[in-house]
C-alpha cells in the first residue's frame, strides 16, 4: 500500500513542476540612456552650424545691398508715378469742370491704371529677379569674407596653421592665396627662430657652466641673465601654432 503512495507523491510533483522550455530567463537590464550634457552638446553643435550657415547665408553686405535695391526700386516706381496720375487727380479736383468732363477724366483715369498696374507687376517680379540673383552674386563675395574673417582671427591667436579654402564659384581666390602665402612664410619664420632659440638656450647653459668652472660671479650672473631671457622668448614663441594636432 505504500509504494503506490510514494509513486503518486511523485508524479503530483512532477505535475506540479513548470514545463522545460528553451527560453533562458535573463535578469532584466535597463539600457543606458545618453545623459543631459550630451544632449547639450549635440543640441550646441546642431545651434552653431545653423548660425554658421546662416551667418554665411544673410551677411550684413548682403543686407545693405539688398536694402537699397529695394529702396531706390520703390522710389522709381513713386517717381513714375507722380507725373502719371497726379495731373488727372487734380483734374478731378478742378471746380470748373462739369460732371460730363469730369466722367471722361474719371474713365481716362481707370484706364491708366488698367494699364499702369500691369506694367508695375512686371517690374516688380524683374525687382525681385534682380534682388535673388544681386543676393547669389553677393553671396559669393560674403562667404569668402566670413571664412577669411574666421582665418584672420585664428592667425591673430597664434595658429598658423590655418589655410584659406573657398568655394569653386567664390570670388577672392586671389586674396585668398595671398594669405595663404603669408601664413605659409610666418610659419617658416617662425620654426627658424625657434631653432635658433634652442641653440642660443645651449650656448647659455654651456656658458654657465664655464662661469662655474672659472669661479666668475660676473659671467654667472650674466649667464642667469641669458637663460632668463631666452626663457621668455620661448614661452612667446610657444604662443605660434606651427604643426597641426
Amino acid at each position: 500500500m505504500g509504494q503506490p503512495l510514494r509513486a503518486s507523491n511523485q508524479s503530483m510533483q512532477q505535475t506540479d513542476a513548470p514545463p522545460a522550455t528553451g527560453i533562458s530567463e535573463k535578469p532584466f537590464r535597463p539600457q543606458s540612456t545618453p545623459g543631459p550634457s550630451q544632449d547639450t552638446r549635440q543640441v550646441s553643435c546642431v545651434v552653431r552650424g545653423y548660425k554658421r550657415r546662416l551667418m554665411t547665408v544673410v551677411h550684413p553686405l548682403q543686407a545693405r545691398v539688398l536694402s537699397r535695391v529695394i529702396a531706390y526700386s520703390l522710389i522709381m516706381f513713386i517717381m513714375l508715378a507722380i507725373p502719371i496720375f497726379k495731373p488727372l487727380m487734380q483734374s478731378l479736383e478742378n471746380p470748373a469742370l462739369s460732371w460730363q468732363e469730369r466722367a471722361v477724366v474719371a474713365n481716362d483715369l481707370l484706364n491708366l491704371h488698367a494699364r499702369f498696374w500691369p506694367w508695375a507687376l512686371g517690374a516688380s517680379v524683374v525687382v525681385l529677379i534682380h534682388c535673388i540673383h544681386s543676393l547669389l552674386l553677393i553671396q559669393r563675395v560674403a562667404g569668402p569674407l566670413h571664412r577669411l574673417k574666421r582665418v584672420f582671427s585664428q592667425i591673430g591667436d597664434g595658429n598658423l596653421c590655418m589655410k584659406a579654402t573657398l568655394r569653386e564659384g567664390d570670388y577672392l581666390h586671389p586674396e585668398a592665396d595671398l594669405v595663404n602665402q603669408m601664413t605659409t612664410q610666418l610659419h617658416s619664420k617662425i620654426n627658424m627662430l625657434k631653432h635658433a632659440q634652442v641653440m642660443l638656450a645651449l650656448d647659455a647653459t654651456r656658458f654657465r657652466e664655464l662661469a662655474a668652472v672659472k669661479n666668475d660671479p660676473a659671467l654667472e650672473t650674466l649667464a642667469k641673465q641669458m637663460e632668463r631671457n631666452l626663457a621668455g622668448l620661448k614661452t612667446t614663441l610657444d604662443t605660434f601654432k606651427t604643426h597641426s594636432g
